[in-house]
């Protein structure tokens, strides 16, 4: 069995690797494939790291598909490894379509999120969302407990919407997001400036998903949009991906340009 405490003690996702804890013992125990809950791919791959040099135990990430910004990890005893195309064939989830006419009202990944969050779903059975245009969005969400949305009928805002659950090769895969530098000149190295500059969303929407939660800084939620950032530090802010800060150097005219890599 593994020791919870001992991997617990350094870890930045404790709740995530708890729960990876957990599926480990019953995967040593009864010699099958567990998965945990939908997590970012960056998490996964980061609370993977805690667990490289224990050889009892294998794992797999994987989202639905090969670029989804969403993942599960399966978890399996290291003398049963089952072949890559067996765990993806037998993923544990299913594609979702939202469809609805959204060409006066638009709406965004995260409000149909939240249209299944409030309806019941828990928010780790959840992975990628996508919009389709103006025609509504599709998605990856665990195949449990979620027969009760099949076909039925709800209201995001004003627009009617029908929900339809499909096999995940049904859905319209989106494009993966590629890494990219972003190169920008900001007036300090407050943690909302850079982030609002690194994601693309305003220092006021920013500043309430700060105070909301939604932002991590190495892999901890933090609250004061005031923090001072350094170079090497990795933001997380929920549903728009990752940066890092490559580079910071300050100008002559007592500016900062800072260099981030987007994934």
């Amino acid at each position: 069995m593994i020791d919870l405490k001992e991997i617990l003690t350094n870890s930045n996702y404790k709740k995530e690797t708890e729960e990876l804890i957990n599926i480990a013992n019953l995967a040593y125990k009864h010699w099958e494939i567990y998965w945990t809950g939908f997590n970012s791919t960056y998490v996964c791959e980061e609370i993977l790291k805690d667990f490289e040099n224990l050889n009892d135990f294998k794992f797999f990430v994987y989202g639905g598909f090969s670029a989804s910004q969403r993942s599960r990890i399966a978890c399996f005893r290291g003398d049963n490894i089952p072949e890559e195309d067996a765990l993806k064939r037998n993923f544990p989830a299913q594609g979702i379509k939202i469809n609805g006419n959204f060409l006066f009202d638009n709406a965004t990944q995260d409000d149909f999120r939240s249209l299944l969050i409030e309806n019941g779903v828990n928010q780790i059975k959840v992975g990628d969302i996508w919009t389709i245009g103006d025609r509504g969005a599709q998605g990856i969400v665990d195949n449990l407990d979620i027969q009760h949305l099949d076909e039925k009928i709800f209201y995001l805002r004003d627009v009617k919407v029908k929900i339809n659950l499909v096999s995940i090769d049904e859905l319209q895969i989106p494009s993966g997001r590629s890494k990219k530098l972003v190169n920008t000149v900001e007036a300090s190295t407050r943690l909302d400036a850079i982030a609002s500059a690194g994601f693309r969303v305003s220092r006021t929407k920013i500043i309430e998903r700060i105070e909301n939660g939604m932002l991590r800084l190495n892999g901890s939620k933090v609250n004061k949009p005031t923090i001072n950032l350094k170079i090497g530090d990795k933001l997380e802010l929920e549903n728009k991906g990752f940066i890092e800060i490559l580079n910071l150097e300050i100008t002559k005219r007592e500016r900062w340009k800072v260099k981030l890599l987007r994934k």
